[in-house]
């Protein structure tokens, strides 16, 4: 006789939600696509935003074609025939429509700034484009190597130290009074162009308090401090200070006046970072001697020797900005000669691909393939184009870019589009270069 063993009931809990809970789940939901959604436009916003730019130089009489792709309508007041927008929309009641979702052509025939309307959808405000109509620029591209000395307007602090005064205490006077990156002015009313001076007045000053004018930040300054009298006999303020910077950068181009441009970004000092106020500079002859070359983690650098003296001056430095160095080239050999004269090329004329650098890693100046990865028209400092160099002979010569390139003119379809400001660190056969508008 068999024997059954007896089913198990199987006990099964049906999960129930109160009212209540079902509408905090749903808040959630509702919440997580907000927030999903929010995400989502955020970084598509901002990836509009980098193609689109908000500052658009043009030549005149020249046409100037654009592609953003983005969903966004236009309108601008202008007459057509001061500036013309079109790429098949209708002109209407005296104002110009134009959709920015497929290919736009501008044409302006006037010198001078147009605004234009941005909107998403042809709905919501996004925000305005200023077309800066401008004459058509050539200029010749250097690429040639160059020293550049800087004597800077007033005297830079770097730092502050201790001294021992004549009593064999300890003091620091500058300390929490100056900053580095200061730069000292006038000394007791007195302007000072050199270190020098600086000491020379600070003997001459009777009694132990000195007033001194400082730049800070674009602010002048004046602050009061305690001289000390050392051992030596000297009065000091325990300040290291620095009157002027000199190195190699590379030449970009040279106007049909013979105004130059260089580096693409400004000289700065190189203990401080902050740049370097220009009293007076000059441009000499150099010659590259050797090459360091880079690695990831170490830039390479160019090593050469710079002819100095009165004798030796190829041009004036007249600007030191974020954006590179502007002056006068007066060396004939260096001077603007127009068979080697080349366009400018825009912002929105640069495209991903193929383009070349001239620059000087040995005793000429030779052209080398790179190719630009990145474009950002928005860029508002000089790293709007990304670069990747691909020419073995300079992946040979210097491993990419090295310090001292800077300034190297970049040329694609026959025009000057940018020149090389910086490498990347960690990985130097590439780097970031800036547009040429920038350094007009």
């Amino acid at each position: 006789m068999s024997k059954t063993c007896p089913k198990k009931n199987k006990m099964i809990h049906s999960v129930s939600l109160t009212r209540r809970e079902r509408f905090k789940y749903r808040i959630c939901l509702i919440l997580l696509l907000v927030l999903n959604i929010g995400i989502i436009g955020a970084w598509y916003w901002k990836k509009m935003d980098s193609k689109v730019p908000g500052h658009i130089y043009l030549f005149q009489n020249q046409d100037a074609q654009m592609d953003f792709g983005v969903p966004l309508e236009g309108s601008c007041n202008e007459a057509e025939n001061v500036i013309a927008i079109t790429n098949g929309k209708i002109a209407q009641g005296g104002s110009q429509y134009f959709g920015l979702d497929r290919p736009v052509r501008v044409r302006a025939s006037a010198l001078g700034s147009y605004q234009a309307e941005l909107k998403l959808f042809g709905i919501f405000h996004y925000k305005y484009i200023q077309f800066d109509v401008i004459e058509k620029a050539k200029v010749m591209p250097s690429g040639k190597a160059v020293g550049l000395y800087i004597q800077s307007d007033g005297i830079m602090v770097l730092g502050t130290t201790e001294i021992q005064g004549e009593d064999g205490f300890s003091y620091e006077p500058a300390k929490d009074i100056l900053q580095p990156g200061d730069t000292i002015r006038k000394v007791e009313d007195t302007r000072v162009g050199d270190i020098d001076q600086v000491v020379a007045l600070l003997q001459k000053k009777k009694g132990s308090r000195v007033k001194l004018e400082i730049v800070r930040g674009g602010n002048v300054i004046e602050v009061k401090l305690e001289k000390v009298l050392t051992k030596d006999g000297e009065y000091k303020i325990g300040v290291w200070l620095r009157e002027d910077t000199e190195g190699i950068g590379t030449l970009s181009f040279v106007t049909e006046k013979n105004q130059f441009a260089a580096l693409g970004h400004g000289i700065t000092d190189i203990d401080t970072g902050k740049l370097v106020r220009l009293n007076e500079g000059s441009v000499y002859p150099a010659k590259i001697e050797d090459i360091q070359k880079g690695e990831s983690g170490s830039p390479g650098e160019l090593i050469g020797s710079v002819s100095l003296g009165d004798s030796n001056c190829i041009g004036e430095i007249k600007s030191n900005t974020p954006l590179g160095i502007t002056g006068d080239i007066t060396g004939s050999e260096y001077q603007y000669k127009e068979a080697q004269a080349l366009p400018v090329g825009l912002k929105q004329e640069v495209k991903k691909g193929k383009a070349w650098v001239m620059c000087q890693i040995g005793d000429e100046v030779e052209k080398y393939e790179v190719t630009i990865e990145e474009i950002n028209v928005n860029s508002k400092d000089n790293k709007g184009i990304v670069i990747r160099v691909t020419d073995s002979g300079l992946l040979k010569k210097s491993g990419g870019i090295v310090q001292g390139m800077s300034g190297a003119p970049i040329i694609q379809n026959g025009k000057v589009v940018g020149a090389v400001t910086h490498v990347f660190v960690n990985d130097p056969t590439g780097g970031y270069g800036t547009f040429m508008e920038n350094m007009l």
